[in-house]
């Protein structure tokens, strides 16, 4: 069985309707948004510490977020972003300009020294020293300072003032950046202890010429460090420019920090030593508890609940069968939630006053659902609501991480047991067996949140009435319901296939055939629709008042009749006008009773438009014989085809009780062929189009009318006469 589409669904309704229905669905989602947020600003849920506290001091006490509130922490994100920056290690670039520079300056004194001319060089101590000695000595030392220079340019000189800020700055390490040139510290990360700065350059000279050339004099090594000296400068350089672009570059990349602290969270913990930070979020929090909810998270509120609701009237929508009912069940049931809702904000607001925390056991989140499943018959219908009102109580300041799932879950039970429950007294037993579902899953989610004896017991003592009171407002309500608006709940239908009614009283002293036919209607149709998971109080009841309106006429009615027709009197055209007009008067007796519109259906339905094929072939025969034509649709019901399974299944029900009593000597075999042809028969009239059944419901509609057929004409066996 499928359902009507929800475009259909939508295009059924009236424009006004449809505003009325969006303008419902906005305040629903507005009261969502708003309740918690006013709750969030209260000062109950305002937090307050016995005394001042220092950073470093311990706790004397254990504080408690009594909320969810989030914070941007300024101070600690400054931090962060001090920190970022420092992270980056001050940055050195290799100079090339300044090594080509310290080489050419090496190689204007080789040329100096082997032109023995040394006036175009810059006067020195070194340069007089180097003029003294003989050409050949002056090369050698030349020669050997070049060589040395060769290993500073390729390992790097540093200038002492660079690394005097460096250090300053509080930092061992540098970065030098990568180069073209392939020297000693390129790409690494180098400790400032193993750079040669410019101070060093002559320490430096002076250990490598005693190193690999050993057999030199003090002397003629001091001489090639002062060359190497005259001659070298540094030749990689701190790059503050790039440094400083890096640190603001890495400090634009620090997310600002946010405190998230969850209802129930330890801030202050007794004995523990207290931060700057836990301070600050106790402050922020006693001088402005709107700070809980951020912008941001409430505007994603807002869209959780806007799209949580809409979600809900989609799938009331998909899951409320029968659509002239759409509009009336989703109007109440929009109104029902903003009753609930506003509930929960006082009730919420009363026990934050009092202290209470643990509030989830106190929401009236029951009473709906079970209303919903009650009115409309659909267990989906109630777990629609269950789940928007569960949805809506999450963003509520006192909800905990089971809160949704909790009131899912003591929802489903009570939903669950209203199964079982067909007459009002079940309700006692739904109560009970609802009430130690609840209590059982209640305690387990105390025990879940290490919640104390003493608030577990007062926990599931207030789910046990919770539940109490949601059933008894049902009972209250659900009778109000089905008078005000007339709606066909399991009890009313119930109530309503007691056969001591007036109509049904009469109908069975004016027509008693038709009152044993339509019993067995009754009966074959509720077996059937059980079979397929259809409402089978609704067909049982269908079928009981289904031909009530043979009432008027019932002599017209084979039935009804012994030995004399009143047909032969009258023409047929005549005929099929009164057979068509019991489902006219049908309609007329049942809305003058106060039938449920859905019973009425059945009973405008239950023939379609189907050809009263005998009247109609007696009179196609008569009027061959004196050459006239005969209208098809004077000898059609008027009614529309079958628009539920369970007007389907009336339907067949009446054919086939109907059809069978004219077998002779009937089995599974004769019942079987019958039944098939009546279904095939309707179909290809295409009277079963619109009633939402699929090939496999139409088998089990065979065999369940099959299997109640062979009890109803079982064969007794003959019992011999006893003997006197």
């Amino acid at each position: 069985m499928q359902n009507k589409t929800i475009s259909e669904g939508l295009q059924e309704l009236t424009k006004r309707q449809k505003i009325v229905l969006f303008l419902l669905i906005i305040i629903t989602a507005v009261m969502g948004i708003v309740y918690p947020l006013l709750l969030s600003s209260y000062s109950g849920f305002a937090i307050s510490i016995s005394r001042e506290y220092r950073p470093g001091e311990l706790s004397d006490e254990d504080v408690i977020s009594p909320a969810d509130f989030s914070y941007v922490d300024d101070a600690a994100t400054e931090e962060n972003i001090n920190a970022a920056a420092q992270s980056v290690l001050p940055i050195f670039s290799y100079s090339l300009s300044d090594s080509m520079m310290m080489r050419e300056r090496i190689s204007l004194l080789r040329d100096a020294v082997e032109k023995s001319d040394y006036s175009s060089l810059t006067p020195s101590s070194t340069i007089d020293k180097l003029s003294e000695l003989e050409r050949s000595d002056a090369m050698t030392i030349v020669r050997l300072a070049e060589e040395c220079m060769d290993r500073l340019v390729m390992q790097g000189i540093f200038s002492s003032d660079d690394i005097s800020r460096v250090t300053e700055s509080g930092y061992s390490t540098i970065s030098v950046e990568p180069s073209n040139v392939s020297f000693a510290y390129s790409g690494k990360d180098v400790d400032i202890s193993s750079l040669i700065s410019d101070d060093g350059i002559y320490a430096y000279a002076l250990d490598w010429a005693g190193r690999f050339y050993p057999m030199l004099s003090a002397g003629e090594a001091d001489l090639i460090a002062s060359v190497v000296l005259y001659s070298a400068e540094p030749n990689v350089l701190y790059d503050e420019i790039m440094t400083i672009s890096e640190r603001e570059r890495s400090a634009s990349s620090v997310p600002p920090v946010l405190v998230n602290v969850s209802r129930g969270d330890y801030i202050l913990k007794r004995d523990t030593i207290v931060t700057e930070q836990q301070l600050r979020t106790i402050r922020l929090m006693s001088e402005n508890p709107l700070l809980a909810v951020p912008f941001t998270m409430a505007m994603g509120y807002a869209v959780f609940v806007i799209v949580f609701t809409f979600m809900t009237v989609f799938l009331l929508f998909y899951f409320i069968k029968y659509r002239y009912r759409l509009f009336l069940y989703i109007v109440l049931l929009m109104v029902g939630s903003d009753i609930i809702l506003t509930l929960t904000y006082f009730i919420i607001h009363i026990l934050t006053d009092d202290g209470i925390r643990f509030v989830d056991p106190f929401i009236p989140v029951m009473i709906l659902p079970i209303i919903a499943t009650s009115i409309t018959g659909r267990r989906r219908v109630g777990f629609s609501i269950s789940l928007l009102l569960s949805g809506l109580a999450v963003i509520y300041p006192t909800s905990r991480s089971f809160t949704f799932f909790y009131l899912i879950t003591i929802s489903e039970c009570c939903m669950l047991f209203m199964r079982q429950g067909k007459e009002r007294l079940d309700v006692i037993y739904q109560t009970l067996f609802s009430s130690f579902a609840v209590a059982a899953v209640t305690f387990i989610v105390c025990m879940l949140y290490s919640i104390g004896f003493q608030e577990t017991f007062q926990s599931v003592l207030v789910s046990v009435v919770n539940t109490t009171l949601s059933f008894m407002l049902l009972s209250i309500l659900l009778p109000i319901f089905e008078k005000v608006f007339n709606i066909p709940t399991t009890y009313r239908l119930h109530e309503l296939s007691y056969a001591d009614t007036p109509t049904l009283n009469r109908l069975s002293q004016v027509a008693p055939g038709t009152w044993n036919h339509s019993k067995n209607v009754s009966e074959m149709a509720y077996s059937a629709c059980k079979a397929i998971n259809a409402n089978a109080e609704l067909a049982l009841v269908g079928g009981l008042y289904h031909d009530i309106g043979k009432a008027e006429h019932p002599e017209y009615f084979i039935e009804n009749q012994s030995g004399k027709n009143a047909h032969d009197e009258i023409n047929n055209t005549l005929s099929a006008a009164i057979i068509k007009s019991h489902v006219k008067l049908g309609v007329e007796k049942a809305k003058e009773v106060g039938l449920p519109q859905e019973v009425i259906d059945i009973i405008s339905e239950h023939h379609g438009n189907d050809l009263i094929k005998y009247f109609y072939n007696e009179a196609v025969r008569e009027a061959k014989e004196r050459s006239l034509t005969v209208s098809e649709e004077d000898f059609r019901y008027n009614g529309r085809t079958p628009s539920t399974p369970e007007s389907a299944v009336v339907m067949l029900a009446d054919c086939s009780e109907a059809a069978t009593r004219t077998l002779k000597n009937p089995n599974h075999q004769k019942y079987e062929k019958l039944i098939s042809s009546i279904i095939m028969d309707k179909m290809n009239y295409k009277q079963l189009n619109n009633s939402r059944l699929t090939l496999n419901d139409l088998d089990k509609i065979k065999e369940s009318f099959i299997l109640y057929l062979m009890g109803r004409d079982h064969q007794r066996i003959e019992y011999g006469k006893e003997e006197s």
